[in-house]
Formats: structure tokens, sequence, C-alpha cells
């Protein structure tokens, strides 16, 4: 009587423990899918940026221009292909689209911030330049694991990442203050843009696991001996 009593709880200890793995099993395909959403939307996004920036730089001819294009396609590409993030910021996420939009939306509209694509000076260009260096050395470590909102994707300490913990962040200050050169609104504009990096490196580091200890070794975050 014993045995034919045990027999029926097994069997449903059994069907139990099979619905629990596979309602473990579907989790991750369900998380999945806002971050797809995500990356598809954000390569929408970068994909509308590149075009923008492109009717610009074809309205009026500059390299920074140019290479803010250049940029916007590059980053529209690697929402294509970028590892699932294990932890994300809606907010920080807020915060790099509008860096990325302000300066295109500036050249677009002059009245915003009175800017003259045309006045940019060899100067600025090399700023630029060196800005947009900067990123794409900060892009080739980063790889997969790039996003524009702060995410865990993995701890990255190589390259440029061995001077500032934010070399991106940096590389586009320097791009995006070039391409305002030259504007009445120049300083209110980077100001914002400094004010947005700031803010972003800062919700980034809460949520990198193991950032502590990088910390330590890099003290600097956006700029050597400043902050």
């Amino acid at each position: 009587m014993l045995e034919r009593k045990s027999t029926p709880v097994r069997v449903a200890d059994l069907a139990l423990s099979s619905s629990v793995n596979q309602a473990k099993q579907s989790q991750p395909a369900l998380a999945r899918v806002p971050g797809q959403l995500r990356d598809r939307l954000g390569f929408v996004f970068f994909a509308f940026a590149a075009l923008l920036a492109g009717i610009v730089s074809w309205e009026h001819p500059s390299v920074l221009g140019w290479l803010n294009t250049a940029h916007n396609v590059l980053v529209a590409v690697l929402y294509a292909v970028r590892l699932p993030a294990q932890k994300s910021d809606r907010v920080g996420l807020t915060l790099g689209l509008l860096a990325s939009l302000l300066p295109v939306l500036g050249m677009k509209f002059p009245s915003l911030a009175g800017t003259r694509p045309e006045a940019v000076s060899i100067a600025w260009t090399m700023v630029g330049g060196a800005g947009y260096l900067l990123i794409l050395w900060s892009l080739a470590r980063l790889g997969r694991r790039f996003g524009i909102a702060p995410a865990d994707r993995g701890l990255v300490v190589s390259g440029p990442y061995r001077f500032v913990r934010h070399p991106m962040y940096t590389g586009e200050l320097l791009l995006r203050l070039a391409l305002c050169a030259g504007t009445t609104g120049a300083p209110l504009v980077f100001s914002v843009l400094l004010y947005i990096q700031v803010l972003r490196a800062l919700r980034e580091e809460q949520l990198i696991a193991g950032y502590a200890g990088y910390a330590n070794q890099v003290r600097w975050r956006l700029i050597p001996f400043l902050f």
C-alpha cells in the first residue's frame, strides 16, 4: 500500500520539476526580446542620424561633418552585432541619444545655436579628427561590448582604457566640441554635452561588475589630471 501511494507523488513531482525547468529555459528567450527591440530601435535611430548628418555634410561640406556621418554609420552597424547586456540604464540611453543628436541638429538648424558649419578652422578640424581617432580606438577595444546606454557587457581595461576610464566619451566630446566651434551658442552646447557625458560616465560605473578595482588602477574618468 505504501508503494502504491508513493508512485503518484513521484510522478507529480517529476511533472512539476519538468514544468519548472521549461519555464526557466523560456525566461532567457523572453528576456532577450526587449534587448533585441532596443538594438533594432538603436540601429534605426543611428541610421537616421547618419542620414541627417550626411544631408548636412552634403549641404555644407566639411571633414568634421563627414567624420560625424561615418561615426553614426559605424554606431548603427555595431548596434546590429553587439552582445546582450547583463544590466542596462534607460536614463543613460536617453542621455546618449541626446549627446548624439544635439550637434547634428545644431548644424542642420542654425537658428538653434547660431551654427555656421563652414566657419570651422583647420585647428578645430584637427581637434575633431583627434577625437574621432580616439573613438575608433575605443570601439576597436570594445568590439561587441559597445553600447550608447550605460550597460554591463563586460569590463574592458586595455587600449585607451589604460589611461582614462571613458575614452570614447572623451573622443565624442572632442568631436562634438569641434562640430560646435565657430557658433554663438558653442559654450552653452558644449556645457550641456559635457554635463551629459559626465552623467553617462557616473551611471555606467554603477552598473559594470568589478568596476571598483578598475577605478583604483585608472584614476581619471575623462581628462587625465583633471577629471
